[in-house]
């Protein structure tokens, strides 16, 4: 009875194994890292892209759609807690075309085809502060809080940095699809579908690899990776020069993400915006 007893419990510990708690679910996985939809905000029949996180909470975005009266660009703005987007006062309407934060000094810049509009965050609406015949297509803000600007010239898009009103052409960054810089000051960009990196420490660009670009896209960095939504999600670690690694079960076809402080982001395809949290639960489970 003994000998039977032991090889009972001899059995029961060898074969215990992990199951899955039929209750665990994970919508997308990064690495190590489980996260699940939590919110979804409706964009209509809009594109969301260029989304960035403000040091409050505040969600701003831009959206890129089409009506009776042509092709449009707006911000949008998502508050903490907030059920729904809404516009942000004072801008430009359908010539809206980007969003950057300035970390250093917390603040948001938005490039429109009337100039550069900061947000006023007690009266909460956007007020011109350039020139209003700046003409650019996207905007930047680097660690400094230097600002830089792109716009087409002689048929391609090109780099430019803003000392005052006035712009200095970036060489070497000519027929730009999408630009963005990291808080070290280093410029990703995707030219042809192929992605680059300009680092500060060198003068010349280094390939990354390939990723999809139709028209809309975003590049952005969290911690120690680069993202790059377009089409697809895919990411790559600063310090790593490919191959990308893609995301698996995102929605659709992906044009703008946008990490908080927590980690947690946005994701943004065509009709809407989804928020994905970490999974924190423990899913899984000894069973015998």
């Amino acid at each position: 009875m003994r000998i039977i007893l032991l090889l009972f419990l001899f059995t029961q510990k060898c074969f215990a194994f992990d199951l899955p708690r039929s209750a665990c679910k994970t919508d997308l996985t990064i690495d190590k890292d489980h996260y699940n939809v939590t919110k979804t905000y409706d964009t209509g029949d809009a594109e969301p892209t260029d989304a960035h996180y403000d040091g409050k909470g505040n969600l701003f975005f831009v959206v890129f759609g089409r009506n009776f009266n042509g092709y449009y660009y707006d911000v949008k703005l998502i508050k903490p807690n907030s059920t729904a987007a809404q516009n942000v006062p004072g801008l430009p309407e359908r010539e809206s075309y980007s969003v950057a934060v300035d970390k250093k000094e917390s603040r948001v810049y938005f490039g429109t085809s009337k100039g550069i509009y900061a947000y006023n965050y007690e009266t909460q609406v956007a007020t011109l502060i350039t020139k209003p015949d700046i003409n650019l297509n996207s905007l930047l803000v680097d660690k400094d809080g230097n600002k830089y600007i792109t716009g087409r010239r002689e048929g391609f898009e090109q780099l430019y940095l803003l000392a005052g009103n006035e712009k200095i052409h970036f060489k070497g960054f000519d027929a730009l699809d999408e630009v963005a810089v990291d808080d070290k000051n280093n410029f990703y960009y995707i030219r042809e579908e192929k992605f680059f990196v300009l680092r500060n420490n060198l003068s010349h660009a280094v390939f990354i690899g390939n990723v999809s670009y139709e028209g809309l896209g975003q590049i952005t960095f969290h911690e120690e990776n680069v993202f790059v939504a377009s089409k697809s999600l895919s990411y790559i670690h600063e310090n790593d020069t490919g191959p990308m690694k893609r995301v698996k079960g995102t929605p659709g076809n992906v044009t703008a993400i946008a990490f908080d402080r927590s980690g947690n982001f946005v994701l943004g395809t065509k009709g809407k915006i989804l928020k994905y949290e970490t999974n924190d639960n423990e899913c899984f489970q000894k069973q015998n």
